[in-house]
């Protein structure tokens, strides 16, 4: 057998099914012998960076199924590895396990700036789990195989493979032998503790027990290890409200009676003032990342931390734990929710001081999100988003792409199904919602997938509709045109004296753009059609792209400024200000 064979044999024996890519010089040896084969879904995407976040989405999406995948792209050395770098360090980021397989460059001419050649190794090293570069053809399964390990044990995260042009032909001596059954990688210094210790186990007992006016954090964690249930147990259990990162979004009901929402930059008040007083916080399965902390030398100062984490690294990084707990937030949690130590306690004040949080700005937000448009009529994306979560139910999956629609989405839909919620978190990449999308869609085709983007991320990459028409891909997407980069704008409204710098954006003809991919398109300008167009795509057999209108000028709040702690939470909408030269 030749490189080319092992390799896919290896991924095969992995579990893969689909590979997303784009072929190329380096890699076509690959390609040609997957096409013989014919056992691989090959989805091509029209740019590098979409077939990475395909990879991601259906790495993510798949967790919470039967049969969970690694997603798998592939490109060429030198332009074609180079472009898949952002979505890579988004996944690093985010902790979402993917494998990338790229080609290089002949061993022979490698470091000798030949044609097409780059440094995968070296770029990809600070931004991935690990990265490989199997020189021999007898390595090439091991390394498959160590690459997935490392891809999904622990922490999740992305890992490259970068395999020589020759490499990739030369055939397997005759006596070689791979036992994949019996393959167990030897890594040392690669440490995993799945299960808690004990000892601050009960320490944590202890805390929540005593405690008056805690706080539960649902972080990525959560939905990684598939904890949703679990977790919603142990709250209910201790009677303990909880709120949620951007990530742990959709690992519980969102409209629970326990439920804080989101917490954070863009959070509810009621969550962030929860935190502001609080006496425990309990983590699981989250980084203290600043958009969640604010200023970290005000956070958390009269509470205790139990922090429940996979990656020791994380562990004290930001906030110093009272009880730091090194292992998977599913094992951890099942021992809390059965310890019978666990006691709930009724914390009457502290649930009625939360209570008068969630009334700060709950009546100004539903005066908005009822009056639907803003000052100079145009659609709020308030109203389009909670108008789509009513008529789903808040049952259907939710890509976003980033910006001010994303905070949005986070916001105003009421998620219901557990690992529902997906967008690119830690980098922030736009671009993000539409190939992410496609991924999610194939890890979970009975379920409806919603895009959601602005105008600046959609263009991103909308060559990504060209992948959607060539599968077929049923995608409802959506773009909610304001005509800026939204959330720049809102910190230019607040922050800049409204010198709106470089966010104004003139948009194509989306509905010609539409047409060309044979997507039906709907352009929607007035309050009274949000609601038939969403359920024109719901209605519809296929992908449909919907274009709504919106007020450039609308803020989401509260906000937290940039450098700032809870007490700068910005809870008033600010006056209009005039574009000043």
């Amino acid at each position: 057998m030749t490189g080319k064979e092992l390799l896919l044999r290896a991924l095969a024996d992995r579990g893969v099914q689909t590979i997303f890519g784009y072929t190329g010089g380096a890699i076509m040896p690959v390609f040609d012998q997957m096409d013989k084969l014919g056992h691989f879904k090959f989805i091509m995407s029209r740019h590098e960076q979409g077939a990475a976040f395909m990879a991601q989405g259906l790495s993510r999406a798949s967790l919470s199924t039967a049969n969970p995948q690694v997603g798998v792209c592939m490109a060429t050395s030198g332009p074609g590895a180079m472009n898949l770098v952002t979505g890579i360090a988004d996944a690093y980021m985010d902790s979402v396990p993917m494998v990338a397989v790229t080609g290089q460059v002949a061993t022979g001419v490698i470091a000798t700036d030949a044609f097409q050649e780059s440094d995968v190794i070296g770029v990809m090293m600070p931004i991935c789990k690990q990265t490989y570069m199997p020189l021999f053809v007898e390595e090439i399964e091991q390394t498959v195989h160590e690459a997935f390990y490392v891809a999904t044990t622990g922490r999740g995260g992305p890992v490259v493979l970068d395999i020589p042009k020759d490499v990739q032909n030369v055939q397997v001596d005759k006596d070689y032998h791979f036992d994949t059954a019996a393959f167990r990688p030897a890594l040392p210094g690669f440490y995993y503790h799945p299960t808690p210790a004990r000892e601050p186990l009960q320490k944590a007992v202890e805390l929540i027990n005593r405690s008056e006016r805690p706080v539960i954090f649902c972080g990525h964690g959560v939905i990684s290890s598939n904890a949703g249930k679990l977790l919603q147990q142990f709250a209910e259990k201790v009677n303990i409200p909880v709120a949620f990162t951007l990530h742990g979004l959709s690992a519980m009901p969102l409209d629970h009676p326990l439920s804080l929402g989101m917490m954070g930059m863009h959070g509810t008040v009621e969550a962030n003032r929860a935190i502001m007083e609080a006496d425990l916080l309990i983590s699981f399965g989250m980084r203290f990342d600043d958009r969640v902390t604010g200023k970290l030398s005000e956070y958390a100062q009269n509470a205790d931390v139990i922090h429940v984490e996979i990656d020791p690294s994380e562990i004290g990084k930001n906030v110093q734990p009272t009880v730091a707990i090194n292992a998977d937030v599913y094992r951890t949690l099942h021992v809390l929710v059965s310890d019978p130590m666990l006691a709930g306690k009724p914390r009457r004040r502290w649930r009625q001081r939360i209570a008068e949080a969630r009334e700060v700005m709950a009546a100004d937000l539903r005066r908005e999100i009822d009056k639907g448009v803003g000052d100079d009529g145009a659609l709020l994306m308030k109203t389009i988003i909670d108008r789509l979560s009513k008529l789903t139910g808040g049952r259907d999956l939710i890509v976003s792409d980033v910006g001010q629609h994303q905070m949005m989405a986070a916001r105003f839909y009421n998620y219901q199904t557990p690992n529902s919620w997906f967008a690119s978190g830690g980098a922030g990449t736009m671009g993000c919602s539409l190939p992410m999308a496609i991924g999610v869609k194939l890890a979970r085709p009975e379920e409806r997938v919603w895009s959601i983007n602005g105008d600046g991320g959609f263009q991103m990459n909308m060559q990504e509709l060209g992948t959607i028409m060539e599968q077929g891909t049923d995608l409802k997407i959506m773009i909610l045109n304001n005509g800026y980069l939204g959330m720049v704008r809102q910190w230019q409204t607040l922050f800049f004296d409204g010198r709106y710098a470089g966010t104004p954006m003139q948009s194509p003809d989306f509905g010609q753009v539409a047409s060309a991919y044979g997507i039906p398109y709907r352009k929607v300008t007035e309050l009274a059609e949000i609601e038939p167009a969403i359920q024109e795509a719901i209605d519809h057999p296929g992908a449909i792209m919907l274009e709504f209108v919106c007020d450039p000028s609308e803020v989401i709040l509260p906000m937290i400024p940039a450098g700032g702690g809870f007490d700068d939470m910005i809870i008033k909408r600010p006056k209009a200000k005039k574009k000043k030269d």
